[in-house]
């Protein structure tokens, strides 16, 4: 299957609201998009879509996955979503690879950066085949839930 970005509209950012992940993995689901959109999540934000996100889509435009970069003083903050049902399959790679290369397009001389929940291992596998280092491992509370995380980097 080969991937690629596109524009992250808000009818794909509709989509990932539908999304449901299960078991321990349900804390990455969005709200429904009305709630979403009166919470200001970012994807409901027309110029934080422009600017952060990107959708990946397959050779039919089908919607695969979004990846968000984020940047920072130091670094770019990223952050990467895979359609529920294509978890597992060995697209994480691929899609690492997409988002490495769209931040030395943007973003040549940045550190690359990003949070993980420690249990997710299938995700922190995937980043260090990727390259990324453990940087750090502590405690903080997002929208979707406290949690505990993993810093991890790749880059210089």
């Amino acid at each position: 299957m080969k991937l690629m970005l596109v524009e992250f509209t808000e009818l794909y950012a509709k989509e990932i609201c539908d999304w449901k992940y299960d078991g321990e993995y349900s804390i990455y689901n969005y709200p429904e998009w009305d709630k979403a959109f009166d919470e200001k999540w970012a994807i409901t934000i027309e110029e934080k879509r422009k600017k952060e996100f990107s959708a990946v889509v397959d050779d039919y435009n089908n919607l695969c996955g979004y990846i968000r970069l984020q940047k920072k003083d130091e670094y770019i903050l990223i952050g990467v979503g895979l359609k529920p049902s294509l978890c597992g399959q060995g697209l994480g790679n691929t899609i690492m690879k997409i988002v490495k290369q769209q931040c030395r397009e943007l973003y040549p001389n940045k550190k690359i950066a990003l949070e993980v929940r420690s249990f997710n291992e299938r995700a922190i596998k995937c980043y260090k085949r990727a390259g990324f280092k453990v940087k750090g491992i502590y405690e903080k509370d997002t929208p979707i839930g406290h949690g505990e995380f993993i810093r991890m980097e790749f880059g210089s």
